[in-house]
Order: C-alpha cells, then structure tokens, then sequence
C-alpha cells in the first residue's frame, strides 16, 4: 500500500520522501518514481524533455527509518524538510501482523504490533505536527488504520487493537491540532491481499488458515464476503489518500473512509 500511496501522490505532482525500514527498499521505489516522474510527455521538445529529466531527479527521496526508534523517526523527518524544503503530508503506514488466537499470543507478539503501528503512528505524527505547526501552513496526517479497527474478528486479538488505537489517534490529533489548520484523517482497508508485504510474510497463510480457504484464494474469498463482491488494491486505498489531501475535503478532519468493498459489520457508528 505505501508504495502505490507513493506512486499515487507523485504521480499527482507530490514531491515523495519513501522510508521504510528496509533501505533497499526505499530506493526501489524511490528510483522507480524518478523514472516515471522523468519521462517526458510523447512528442515533447527536446528542452521539455530535459527539464523533465531534471525534475524527475528531485521527485522522490529515500530514507531508512524505524518508526519504533523515535531518534531515527527524528532524522528521517529532517531529511525530508532538507531534501524539499518543508512537509504537507505524512500518511502512517508502517505496519505488521501476527494472526494468533488469545491463548497463543505472546507477550512480544502483543509489544511487537502495538510498537510499531500503535507507538510508531504516534512518534511519527508527533514529531511531523512539530514541523507542520512551527511552518504555521497547515497540513495533513492520514493514518492507514484498518476495517479490524471497527470489526471483531477471530484470531487477532494483537493486531486489531493496535488498529483500534491508531483509529481513536486520528480523532484524539483532529481535535488537538485542529487550531494549526493540521488536518487529521484515516482510511480502513480491508483485504488487501496483491501486492502486501504484510500477507507476503505469512499473514496472508494464517489469515487463510483461520478463514479455511486455500492461501492463493484469500483475496476472492475477502471480495465474496463484501457488499459490491470486489477486492481491494493498493490502489484503491492510494485512490482514498489521494482524495483526502489533493484539496477538495479543505473541511474534513476526524474522518476514517473505509475501503473494504462494503463489510456491514465495519460500518461506523
């Protein structure tokens, strides 16, 4: 999801800081929006063109950071206002999960999820307020929360209430940085299963285990058990980023936009 929220947003004319805690990561992708960013348009002039090169250069910065390490999340933020001069955005996106049930989850399967999604949304949305109220421009936190912060379900006890904790962030930071003109938002996926990191590492053949489904169907079992019998993309939850921020909702704050295809029992209340 962060890499197509990355591609979206540049895409659009954003300038991308890509941190992820794997380094090489970051600069794929970071590298990938470069080149994307320098094509020229077909038929430019040759001057069109180069500009193009130019720019796309300074489109999308790599940086490595863990947001469990507030010193890191630190650097990570100084880098991004070194490399283009100031923030807008911070869309909170880092996240893991272990599916276990109650009885099976440990300790450190509990510290583990709620440190980096819990603690980690709240370092990085602090130390990001710093910089977008001492700029006095306002600006946007969009949290990448989860229809598990609303629904109960089985064997998720760890991970679901981190999410429910990130959800209530986003109405605890709407109304205390309202005054700045800060602009606080989530967004509730549900079921993305192409293209996650986090169903690539073993959540998606647990989740698949709980539900009985073979692992290579899970995301048409997620579509079959949804109002429109769609599934989500990465795309679709960049689609809901992009919506948020691009200007139109300048009135909009507190708000969590589910995009889970319609699931009735994460209708919010």
């Amino acid at each position: 999801m962060g890499r197509a929220i990355a591609h979206r947003l540049a895409a659009e004319g954003a300038c991308v800081v890509v941190a992820d805690r794997n380094a090489d990561g970051a600069a794929a992708v970071a590298a990938e929006l470069n080149a994307a960013t320098s094509a020229p348009p077909s038929g430019a002039s040759a001057a069109a063109a180069d500009a193009a090169r130019t720019w796309g250069t300074d489109v999308a910065v790599p940086v490595t950071v863990d947001v469990t390490d507030t010193a890191a999340v630190q650097r990570a933020l100084q880098q991004t206002v070194l490399a283009f001069g100031g923030i807008d955005l911070v869309v909170n996106n880092a996240g893991l999960s272990i599916s276990k049930p109650l009885l099976e989850t440990t300790d450190g399967d509990w510290d583990i999820q709620h440190g980096v999604m819990a603690r980690g949304s709240f370092v990085v949305s602090r130390e990001a307020a710093r910089a977008l109220i001492d700029q006095g421009m306002g600006g946007d936190i969009v949290y990448i929360a989860s229809k598990n912060s609303v629904f109960a379900g089985p064997n998720n006890v760890a991970y679901s209430a981190a999410k429910a904790d990130q959800a209530h962030q986003v109405r605890l930071l709407a109304a205390e940085l309202g005054a700045h003109g800060i602009r606080v938002n989530g967004v509730n996926p549900d079921g993305v299963v192409r293209g996650s990191g986090i169903f690539s590492s073993g959540w998606g053949a647990q989740r698949a285990a709980t539900y009985g489904v073979p692992e290579e169907e899970l995301g048409a079992y997620y579509a079959k058990r949804t109002l429109l019998k769609l599934e989500v993309l990465p795309e679709h939850v960049a689609n809901a980023v992009f919506a948020l921020t691009a200007g139109d909702l300048t009135h909009t704050t507190g708000l969590h936009v589910p995009v889970d295809a319609g699931v009735a029992a994460a209708f919010l209340r």
